[in-house]
């Protein structure tokens, strides 16, 4: 087999499924992975309706796709079949760093200055092959559902987020109940969060989010809150003084402001959300920030690998994420899903190279 199929940009925001798409032989130090399943991100959304702030990052032609599982199907030069074998369910850390700047000799591989990402800028998943560096594969149980695995990157971000201070027994917001939002709503609920206010101001995200509530038995521990009617006195007065963390997952400047606000004197909020624009400006930003000694935290995906480990942990423990998958489609209908997707008709949508699971 010398061709493949796979979905490939372009130009910005100009994309296409293809049937000839070269199938990429691993170099030195990496392997390829067969790919069983393949989740849409919001990232896959900007970038395929041509977002302005996507088009520095992006580097056409490229494949796209970063959330993903697969089984590994070929090893290059340098890679022991003894710690890769051949088929090994698997998915990976599709940041590919530098290991030389600062960040990467702090071991804090996450923020490599220079990382270059699978499905951005380099070759990606919505592919029937993938090749990555044999070291940031991820060897995953074999008992865990393949829809779960195809998202464990957002799900990653969103351990990353939900634990970058501990919230067992704290008082957390939730600014955004997208999927990745969803995702940190079940981890603090599941690591045992005294309480979680959700906040949204969309009708059907806010839905979502009491359907949850309801599914879970948790109208003691979590209230949901429409973010369009002072949700920063309505938290700040149900708690007595504000959240001790808030997560900030909407990226939008009130989401931001709202996230500060909310939070109580030397408390944490927690920056996940990224906003449209270049600037944010903080309001009040002595009386807000400064005098109530807050600290700010900023999230940029996982950390390599412990939040892998801590992820794969909590799946083994019993986080369970499987109703956030709510579309599954042939990789032939991957319009259909960025298109079902970005209009926030589904939670997440897998896609399947091979054959529908």
């Amino acid at each position: 087999m010398t061709s493949m199929k796979g979905v490939q940009l372009s130009s910005p925001g100009t994309y296409r499924l293809r049937t000839d798409l070269t199938v990429p032989e691993p170099g030195r130090g990496e392997v390829r992975i067969k790919v069983a399943a393949a989740g849409i991100c919001g990232t896959d959304v900007h970038i395929c309706s041509g977002d302005p702030s996507m088009n520095g990052l992006i580097a056409p032609p490229v494949t796209l796709g970063h959330e993903f599982c697969g089984h590994i199907d070929k090893l290059g030069d340098g890679v022991d079949e003894k710690d890769y074998p051949l088929g090994t369910y698997c998915s990976a850390e599709m940041h590919e760093i530098c290991g030389k700047c600062p960040a990467c000799r702090a071991k804090a591989f996450h923020a490599c200055a220079t990382a270059r990402i699978r499905g951005i800028n380099l070759d990606g998943a919505f592919a029937e092959y993938v090749v990555v560096s044999a070291g940031n594969v991820v060897k995953l149980p074999k008992d865990l559902p393949m829809q779960v695995a195809a998202i464990l990157d957002p799900l990653g971000n969103a351990v990353h987020t939900t634990m970058k201070v501990p919230v067992e027994g704290q008082k957390v917001a939730i600014i955004g109940f997208g999927p990745i939002g969803a995702m940190c709503g079940e981890i603090a609920a599941f690591v045992g969060a005294q309480h979680v206010f959700v906040v949204d101001v969309a009708d059907k995200a806010l839905a979502r989010a009491r359907a949850w509530v309801i599914r879970r038995g948790l109208t003691d521990r979590v209230t949901v809150v429409d973010g369009r009617d002072k949700p920063v006195q309505t938290i700040v007065d149900a708690t007595e003084g504000g959240v001790d963390v808030a997560l900030e997952i909407s990226g939008h400047p009130v989401g931001i402001n709202n996230a500060i606000q909310m939070c109580r004197p030397a408390g944490h909020i927690v920056n996940l959300g990224l906003p449209k624009g270049d600037s944010v400006s903080i309001e009040g930003f002595s009386k807000n920030f400064i005098f109530k000694g807050l600290t700010m935290h900023a999230v940029i995906g996982r950390e390599m690998f412990r939040t892998w480990d801590i992820m794969l942990d909590l799946l083994k423990k019993g986080l369970d994420i499987t109703h956030l998958v709510t579309a599954e489609m042939p990789l032939e209908q991957f319009g259909t899903g960025v298109e079902r997707f970005g209009q926030g008709l589904e939670q997440k949508v897998v896609l399947y190279p091979h054959q529908l699971a």
